[in-house]
């Protein structure tokens, strides 16, 4: 298929390849050897699960943090807000303006900020110091993250280019849903300072891997530096990071205060809690790896919509479920709702602009953060205003319907002529 060239807001696309490797190189491109892009994909997986655990590992271990450098625990919760904000912001600008850079080069320059940044936030001797650490490790984070997905996508080719970046962006979500809960149960052991070592150690594992294995790809083609931050108001990219900002800020409405929220609907508390989120998990860990197969069959914007209608489904029946084991299904299934359709919004976004993946990828990793930050400041607020669980989940609903209209809209103007 070819992809749509009409755009006035951005230089031309075409179906090329993103990258393109160094002479030097064996002939065959990785997207022609059938099934050797796996282990570099796997390798990239591996960064992004570590990059999906440091986004949230010193969450569950905040008074520990707060402890040791002698601070309130709601200023040690800055830690996470720093990283998040920085990473939102950053990704855009860092993914336009390192273009030409070898992608190999900066997949290595990025991972290796990220791994000595943790280890430094270990050794940090006061809150300053973490902090700075913390915004430069998200740096290292923004350059590696959206580079991977994009490179993801031509080691693999077009055939399988759903597959990859599920694998890649199942990283994160393993990341999220295992490695946290691993690196939180290491900080609380020995200290807050060992989760970060545990997130450098696994980054390290993944850079020396990936120096060995992955090829060398040059940087994106040659596109004038107007073009790469006009393509972010394409009305198309702006269309689908609106998808993945509603569909996260709905869902992450409910998922930050999952636990008052099933404890008053259901009585769901201490060990069933901690069950349900490990059922949260396998069903996200399902949904991210699981959606690249839909993609290539189905279509991305299908993908999308279906996903987030099945997260949609999920929270409806907790929202009106009496019976604990009712609200442990459900959440099975929102786990693979809630995953599943960040991939798919990628894999549209490439389409429309191969040429300038990382940039558009980058583009929709910000709407991620900005929908995490407004949906969960939402929460709290429909929970403090005293609306009660069930209402504040049928409004998070409500915003997942009009995720799955904007998923269906992307769909149409995403749609690639045959």
């Amino acid at each position: 298929m070819a992809t749509r060239t009409h755009n006035p807001t951005s230089a031309p696309t075409t179906s090329a390849p993103t990258f393109t490797t160094s002479p030097n190189d064996d002939p065959a491109t990785p997207s022609q050897q059938s099934d050797h892009w796996i282990i570099p994909v796997a390798l990239l997986a591996l960064g992004t699960f570590a990059i999906g655990t440091d986004s949230f590992v010193l969450a569950g271990i905040l008074p520990n943090l707060a402890a040791g450098l002698q601070i309130s625990e709601g200023g040690a919760g800055q830690v996470v807000t720093a990283f998040a904000i920085t990473y939102a912001i950053a990704a855009p600008f860092l993914s336009a303006l390192t273009h030409r850079v070898p992608r190999k080069t900066l997949i290595a320059v990025g991972l290796t900020v990220f791994v000595l940044m943790n280890a430094a936030g270990a050794l940090a001797p006061n809150f300053a110091v973490l902090i700075l650490t913390r915004v430069l490790c998200a740096l290292g984070a923004a350059s590696f993250t959206p580079t991977a997905n994009a490179v993801s996508t031509v080691l693999a080719g077009p055939a399988a280019r759903g597959k990859a970046l599920s694998i890649t962006l199942g990283g994160i979500a393993l990341g999220t849903v295992f490695g946290v809960p691993v690196g939180t149960t290491i900080g609380q052991r020995f200290g807050w300072q060992a989760s970060l070592l545990f997130v450098a150690a696994v980054g390290l594992v993944a850079l020396v891997a990936l120096l060995a294995v992955l090829p060398r790809l040059e940087g994106e083609a040659s596109v004038p530096m107007r073009h790469r931050f006009a393509v972010m108001g394409d009305p198309r990219v702006i269309l689908v990071v609106l998808v993945t900002a509603v569909a996260t800020g709905s869902g992450i409405l409910v998922y930050t205060y999952i636990a008052p929220i099933t404890h008053a609907i259901a009585g769901i508390s201490g060990t069933a809690l901690a069950t349900g989120l490990l059922i949260w998990g396998i069903g996200g860990a399902i949904g991210a790896f699981g959606c690249g197969w839909f993609i290539d069959r189905i279509g991305a914007g299908l993908t999308s919509a279906l996903a987030i209608t099945l997260l949609a489904v999920a929270l409806t029946i907790i929202a009106f479920a009496g019976s604990p084991a009712l609200v442990m299904i459900a959440m099975f299934f929102g786990g693979i709702g809630s995953w599943a359709f960040v991939a798919p919004d990628n894999h549209m976004l490439t389409g429309l602009h191969p040429q300038m993946a990382s940039v558009v990828i980058s583009f929709n990793s910000t709407g991620t953060y900005i929908g995490q930050a407004v949906g969960a400041a939402a929460g709290g607020i429909l929970l403090t205003a005293g609306l009660g669980a069930s209402t504040t989940v049928l409004i998070s609903v409500a915003g997942l319907g009009v995720a799955v209209i904007l998923a269906l809209l992307a769909r149409r103007v995403t749609r690639q002529p045959a």
